[in-house]
């Protein structure tokens, strides 16, 4: 590829779109449940949760469509409809999903629909017996989606919980790791739930480097950490909310639930490498795809930078990222991608390219899944307002004002956050 840098930029974002709709969560399911040895002998029950539940849900119904008996999808409601009840009629493509019933609930903190789904999961988990299957079928944001607090645990102590933890800056396997000691679905408990019946998990993850345990903290999968462990998790991002130590108990572990088995259909590995395989064909760029990595969003900027500055000439770089980023109170609206796109901004050497994106095309309250920026979109930016927006945290109003946000809505999947590093070819070398 030549051309100019926002030719570049507008090529990352189609790379992105396109290995998205590689991984479709409808297909993924149907493939694993197609290669799945033997028919199920009794009833199948299907609960999907989480940012990709109605894609997943689609599958399961087109591979075993005459077998599933009933259940639920429990997808992210829209900030419009937040006064949404569960009797409201589905739209046109939840339809297709009859016999299940379409929840939504509130996503990333939890609400009072939130509740009411993870009690409907844990009543039709009840009702199966030796011979039946609970389908789990769990993506990103089932956290939120399926909250059940324990006794002592009020719905607006959990909510000021998760606040807390998130807004904190706790990495998600921490914030997970609290959230699987304190409920009464999370941590193999739905699958303790479903006993004696067969359980079968299917997971699209969203946690650079996490085990099936740790995938929206893992309401079906058996838990190998300890109560221990995430009371010194508490005290470390939410000390403030100490009084709930005591509400805190063991989770479901392995040899409590001999039955429940669990297989990661893709991850954020398997994003990138897609993403890769786009932006070569498409560009002729040399785009790998790197290891997952998570931290601090300020080292993060500093890790794009200093990568930008070693690409040569044709080379890209994928990176599945989870960052973190701590939060005042008072802020303005972004979310951590379009964040670190704008600090990297500036440090860009001129013929570089940066992409950060969400994969579920949310990114925070930005209303949009990221930014892809270059040096020239610097140069349109006045002398600090760049710094006042980081400050702010209110990265939005920049990269709309400058046009460097990545627009998509949500996606209906959830794989983390994607970074993309490019250089563009020198000038006057032919693309390959």
């Amino acid at each position: 590829m030549s051309g100019p840098p926002g030719g570049l930029r507008a090529a990352l974002v189609a790379a992105f779109h396109a290995g998205l709709a590689e991984l479709d969560p409808a297909g993924l399911v149907e493939r694993a449940l197609a290669a799945e040895p033997g028919a199920p002998g009794g009833r199948v029950i299907a609960i999907a949760a989480g940012k990709a539940a109605v894609g997943m849900a689609r599958g399961a119904l087109r591979c075993w469509g005459d077998r599933i008996a009933g259940g639920l999808a429990v997808t992210v409601a829209a900030p419009a409809a937040a006064a949404l009840d569960h009797a409201a009629p589905p739209d046109p493509a939840e339809a297709s999903l009859r016999p299940l019933r379409v929840l939504r609930a509130a996503h990333p903190i939890p609400d009072a629909r939130s509740v009411d789904a993870a009690e409907a999961a844990l009543a039709a988990a009840a009702e199966l017996g030796p011979d039946d299957l609970l389908l789990a079928l769990i993506s990103g944001g089932a956290s939120a989606l399926l909250a059940s607090p324990p006794p002592g645990v009020s719905l607006a102590d959990k909510q000021a919980l998760v606040a807390a933890l998130l807004e904190g800056g706790a990495p998600i396997r921490e914030v997970n790791l609290v959230r699987r000691h304190v409920s009464r679905i999370k941590g193999g408990r739905l699958a303790a739930a479903a006993a004696p019946a067969r359980v079968l998990t299917l997971i699209l993850s969203d946690v650079v480097g996490g085990l099936p345990h740790d995938i929206s903290s893992g309401p079906t999968v058996p838990d190998p950490t300890r109560v221990d462990e995430a009371l010194a998790a508490l005290a470390r991002w939410a000390p403030q909310l100490a009084r709930l130590a005591p509400a805190l108990s063991e989770s479901v572990k392995p040899a409590d639930a001999p039955r429940a088995t669990a297989r990661v259909l893709a991850d954020p590995g398997a994003l990138a490498e897609r993403v890769a395989a786009a932006l070569a064909a498409r560009t002729g760029l040399r785009a790998t795809a790197a290891p997952a990595e998570d931290g601090e969003a300020r080292a993060i900027v500093a890790r794009r930078v200093a990568l930008a500055r070693a690409l040569t000439p044709g080379e890209a770089v994928v990176i599945p990222c989870e960052p973190t980023l701590a939060l005042p109170p008072q802020r303005g609206a972004g979310g951590r991608a379009g964040w670190i796109a704008l600090a990297a901004l500036r440090e860009l050497p001129a013929d570089v390219a940066l992409l950060c994106a969400a994969s579920d095309g949310v990114d925070g309250s930005s209303g949009a899944a990221g930014a892809a920026v270059d040096r020239a979109a610097a140069a349109a930016v006045a002398d600090g307002a760049v710094e006042a927006a980081l400050a702010r945290f209110d990265d939005a109003a920049v990269h709309r004002a400058l046009g460097t946000h990545v627009e998509s809505g949500p996606t209906g999947h959830n794989l983390t956050d994607v970074h993309v590093v490019a250089r563009d070819f020198a000038r006057g070398a032919p693309a390959r």
